[in-house]
């Protein structure tokens, strides 16, 4: 009887990585007369810059809008998706316009504080008397102070007062700056000119200020004199240190010449200008009050003239060129100094308040005329908190890149 080697037929298949191959009735027989199976390969798959581009259903401005919406974190990864979308989301009116949207959507409150104690930054969201931790994030500058803030950028200094960097928790980038000077008894300030979408910074000293151009990295004005009257800003710096930025200028409250006054950098034209205050008998020359940002407002707030446990607080009309004051709200049965009182922001129509002594968050309900404590103890909460106030947190994909040291523009000259 005579052995047949009988064996089975395995095509040739090559490897394509990207191809998909269709597998059924791979084994067959020749001997049975099986014609060995047809090889079907799917197309292979395209690039993601044609993906992106060519084969699109949506149009440019669809996806502009959509991407527009989606957090830092996500535009960062998408950024090498195709060479169309990198040149989309670095542009500086993509990131103008997802700035306003983040800031437009972000109704959830959202907050940041330093934690010493763990090295880390959480960001929090404040709703009626309830706190939520969105996420924690590990700080690089846990050991830095927070001097300013604007447009989810945070300007931070290591005590020396010469070494800065403005730090952004979306990206988890930065940008260091150095300062020829010392710094130490100077107000600081954060802005972004609304003209060119380029952040400065301002110190503002005694007699002199220095601004920082991020979009010509170097200092564009370093020890300059006052255009205006002598501010003073440096002797009131426990209360000006950190100034507020609003509607692209930074505000700080000064006292000059036994008035206390608003003073405020314009960076349209890098110049220093006085604020009027609200046109009321309460808020005279001699009584502190200090200036804050609320729904995208510059708020002022103050003690009633006859009793210490009223506060007023106004907002003022939008926009750098406004100059009108309206009243806000009144708020009774304050049982805490006008210094350690801090509007964070509100819920509703309840306004949530930082006690600064203290370091706990309180609301305040104006129908009940009456304070109410977080569900949370938030004395607890707080306990490691190195910055003084809450930082309000907002998504921007400002700073993506870490910049060189920059250099300082000319020979800077001491012009005292």
């Amino acid at each position: 009887m005579t052995q047949t080697n009988s064996y089975i037929y395995r095509p040739y298949i090559p490897f394509y990585p990207r191809f998909a191959v269709a597998k059924t009735n791979t084994h067959c027989n020749p001997i049975a007369g099986e014609a060995p199976p047809m090889q079907t390969h799917a197309p292979p798959y395209k690039n993601s810059e044609t993906m992106a581009d060519n084969t699109s259903y949506l149009s440019p401005e669809i996806i502009e809008n959509i991407l527009s919406r989606l957090p830092a974190k996500s535009l960062l990864r998408f950024k090498s998706v195709s060479k169309s979308w990198n040149t989309m989301i670095a542009d500086p009116v993509f990131v103008q316009n997802h700035i306003r949207q983040s800031k437009h959507s972000n109704s959830d409150n959202l907050f940041l504080y330093q934690d010493a104690a763990f090295c880390s930054c959480t960001i929090f969201k404040l709703g009626d008397q309830k706190i939520q931790t969105s996420q924690v994030i590990e700080s690089p500058y846990i050991s830095w102070y927070e001097l300013s803030f604007c447009d989810g950028v945070i300007l931070l200094t290591d005590g020396t007062y010469r070494r800065f960097v403005l730090w952004n928790p979306s990206t988890r980038t930065s940008r260091k700056l150095w300062h020829k000077y010392r710094c130490r008894y100077a107000a600081f300030g954060l802005c972004r000119d609304p003209t060119t979408d380029d952040f400065k910074v301002v110190i503002v000293d005694k007699d002199y200020y220095s601004v920082y151009s991020c979009r010509n990295k170097s200092w564009i004005a370093c020890r300059k004199e006052y255009e205006i009257e002598h501010t003073g800003l440096s002797m009131c710096a426990g209360y000006n240190i950190g100034g507020v930025s609003v509607d692209g200028a930074t505000y700080w409250v000064m006292r000059c010449r036994n008035s206390i006054r608003i003073v405020y950098y314009d960076p349209r034209d890098n110049k220093f200008e006085f604020l009027q205050k609200p046109e009321d008998d309460v808020v005279n020359d001699n009584r502190w009050f200090y200036v804050v940002e609320l729904r995208g407002r510059l708020c002022l707030y103050y003690n009633s003239i006859d009793d210490e446990s009223t506060i007023q607080i106004w907002t003022k009309e939008k926009g750098i060129d406004g100059k009108s004051w309206n009243k806000l709200m009144t708020i009774e049965n304050v049982e805490m100094s006008i210094w350690e009182f801090h509007p964070l922001c509100f819920v509703g129509n309840k306004i949530v308040i930082w006690d600064r002594d203290l370091r706990i968050l309180l609301v305040y309900d104006p129908c009940k005329k009456r304070f109410e404590d977080f569900e949370e103890d938030t004395a607890e909460m707080f306990g490691c908190v190195s910055v003084s106030v809450p930082i309000p947190y907002v998504d921007s994909i400002f700073f993506h890149t870490e910049n060189p040291r920059p250099k300082m523009k000319g020979k800077l000259k001491c012009l005292r």
